[in-house]
């Protein structure tokens, strides 16, 4: 099965998901938006970057002919494209073979009115065999858009627990030791932690506070740090390697996120099963991972007087972490393992494929319907 993956190549399913295709023994070509290369994956680079790493919205009808030919020179058997309102549009309007598109957060509108976003919804889904979501919230969204619920397969963003593991040892004294790992953009509003540790600050807390990511509002954000005097305790590491990620959650005590909104959020499932305390925003997103003050505590969108309130929840008592902790890292296991996941993906692509197959083998063929064109005409007469 010769796979096309039109995805990000810097988002942290990209290289799992390629690899583990690869080592399936499928033949794997990954399509991208952005320029990081994959080791030992087949990249195409096909998008423009801005000054601050921004990607013009733009750019995604502007590279359909260079999609389409990279896609015809591949013959790909199947397609998956994940973001369901760029590299599934995309997916859907280059459609060749079988395709899955994919959605995993924030991606099913296009800031169109409401009934244009869920007819774009709609029609990316009817041109797909099979619609992939992250989370139950997100297949609900897309019903709504009258996506029949049957093409639709929920498979949560897996962590692989092997590699997220709690901190080996006993934690060496210090501050309390924050950690965010969502890049800097609106929809992240990293801008209420920071007004978050304004407080704290104030209050007397002693803390260090670590900002891993890149993005469009990073240096809004760290002015507005400069700006409240925080200098001194928050850092911002920029872009970090996926494989950092472990290093900076076993330095942590609290991971937080203060997402407008979310789908299957990967970064919250890295830190629970790291054992690293949440305190995230009140979303759906969320709600679903998080119980409110025993495996986490829920802010309430842009209330940074709440971030304040829940980071000092879980510094204020190291039993409460130690519980809660006990508690995510087997509900991680459970329900989002890695390579549990991968494999319901390959399948998923196996039955899309079967699916594409049996349509295109059901349609007539056109020297059938010109034979059966002059039968009728020769029973006429």
């Amino acid at each position: 099965m010769r796979v096309a993956l039109i995805a990000h190549s810097d988002s942290p399913w990209a290289p799992p998901y390629s690899r583990y295709l690869r080592d399936r023994g499928h033949p794997v070509i990954v399509i991208s938006f952005h320029p990081r290369q994959i080791p030992g994956i087949q990249v195409e680079y096909v998008g423009v970057e801005r000054a601050d790493g921004s990607l013009p919205k733009s750019i995604y009808l502007r590279r359909l002919p260079r999609v389409r030919q990279v896609l015809r020179r591949w013959r790909p058997d199947v397609v998956l494209a994940t973001y369901y309102r760029s590299n599934g549009l995309i997916g859907a309007l280059t459609k060749r073979s079988a395709l899955v598109v994919s959605s995993r957060g924030t991606d099913q509108t296009w800031g169109l009115p409401g009934c244009l976003n869920g007819r774009l919804a709609r029609w990316i889904g009817d041109r797909a065999e099979l619609v992939h979501t992250s989370s139950q919230a997100l297949a609900e969204s897309l019903m709504v858009s009258g996506i029949e619920p049957e093409k639709i397969v929920v498979i949560p963003l897996g962590v692989d627990s092997r590699e997220f593991t709690p901190r080996s040892g006993s934690r060496q004294p210090g501050p309390a030791r924050i950690l965010c790992t969502r890049k800097h953009y609106p929809i992240y509003d990293n801008d209420t932690i920071v007004r978050a540790l304004a407080i704290l600050q104030q209050e007397g807390l002693a803390f260090e506070c670590s900002f891993a990511g890149t993005g469009p509002t990073l240096e809004t954000t760290r002015r507005l740090a400069e700006d409240l005097g925080l200098s001194s305790r928050v850092r911002f590491l920029g872009e970090v390697e996926p494989t950092e990620v472990p290093g900076l959650l076993h330095w942590a005590d609290v991971y937080v996120s203060a997402a407008r909104s979310d789908g299957a959020p990967s970064s919250l499932f890295d830190a629970m099963s790291c054992g690293v305390f949440p305190v995230v925003s009140d979303i759906r997103a969320n709600r679903d991972w998080v119980v409110p003050g025993r495996t986490g505590y829920l802010c309430g969108v842009g209330r940074a007087i709440e971030w304040a309130d829940g980071i000092r929840f879980a510094w204020d008592d190291p039993v409460r972490r130690a519980t809660a902790a006990a508690i995510n890292r087997p509900l991680i296991q459970r329900n989002c393992d890695r390579v549990t996941g991968l494999g319901r993906i390959e399948d998923l692509l196996h039955r899309a494929l079967a699916l594409h197959r049996r349509h295109k083998d059901s349609r007539p063929r056109l020297d059938e319907q010109a034979s059966d064109g002059i039968s009728e005409a020769r029973t006429d007469r």
